[in-house]
C-alpha cells in the first residue's frame, strides 16, 4: 500500500484539507447533532476505547468523548488538528498518515471509527483502511458516509476533494466491507444524505 500510493498524492490530500479546515465549522453545525443521535440510538458501552480515523476536527470523537468513551483522533492535517484539539480537550489527538496504519498493533482498540473518510479514497485506498481497520479493532468497526449524493454544495466540494465520491457511491457496502473481512451488524440512516454501518469482524 504505501509504495502504490505516491508521497505527491498524500501531500496534496494534506494541502486541501488545510485549505479547507476554514469551512468545518459550518459543516459541523448539522453534523454535530447528527453524530450525538446516531451514538445514542448505537448506544454503546461506554467502557469500549475508540480510535478515529481522519478525525479531522474531532466532531465524532468528541462525541463519543460525551458519552463517555476513551477516544483517540488521528489526522495528517494540521490546521484540523488545531482545532480538534481546542474544541475537544478529553481527547487525545495525535498526527498520523493512514498509510501507515499497519504500525498500530491488532485488536488495540474496542472501537475504529471514521466520519465521511472513506468517500474521497479510491477502491484500493478504502480496501486498504478498512481491512487495517478490522485488523485493529477488537469489537467494532463504525462508518458514517454518505448512502446518496448529496446537495450541491457537498457535490462541488466532492468534486474539488478528487474524482472518487462517483464511485463510492456505485459500490455496494455489504461487498466491499464483506472483502474487508467485516459483517454488516446493523446500519440506518442518520441524516439526510448519511448513513452510519456498525459492523463486526468476521464473514458476511
Amino acid at each position: 500500500m504505501k509504495k502504490s500510493i505516491s508521497k505527491d498524492v498524500r501531500q496534496k490530500t494534506r494541502r486541501f484539507f488545510n485549505l479547507v479546515s476554514a469551512i468545518y465549522p459550518f459543516i459541523e453545525r448539522s453534523l454535530d447533532p447528527a453524530y450525538r443521535n446516531a451514538l445514542a440510538m448505537l448506544d454503546l458501552d461506554p467502557q469500549l476505547d475508540v480510535l478515529d480515523l481522519a478525525t479531522g476536527t474531532g466532531l465524532l470523537a468528541g462525541s463519543f468523548a460525551q458519552r463517555g468513551h476513551q477516544v483517540q483522533g488521528l489526522d495528517f492535517a494540521d490546521k484540523l488538528l488545531q482545532q480538534a484539539q481546542k474544541k475537544h480537550p478529553a481527547v487525545s489527538f495525535r498526527s498520523f498518515d493512514l498509510i501507515n496504519l499497519p504500525e498500530i498493533p491488532d485488536n488495540s482498540h474496542a472501537i475504529v471509527c471514521m466520519g465521511y473518510l472513506l468517500h474521497g479514497l479510491d477502491a484500493e485506498f478504502r480496501h486498504h483502511i478498512l481491512s487495517q481497520a478490522a485488523r485493529i479493532a477488537s469489537n467494532h468497526v463504525l462508518v458514517f458516509d454518505y448512502w446518496r449524493p448529496g446537495n450541491l454544495f457537498v457535490r462541488f466540494i466532492e468534486w474539488v476533494e478528487g474524482p472518487h465520491y462517483p464511485g463510492f457511491l456505485a459500490a455496494s457496502r455489504r461487498d466491499e466491507f464483506g472483502r474487508a473481512g467485516l459483517d454488516i451488524l446493523r446500519a440506518f440512516e442518520f441524516s439526510q444524505n448519511g448513513k452510519v454501518w456498525l459492523c463486526g469482524a468476521g464473514p458476511s
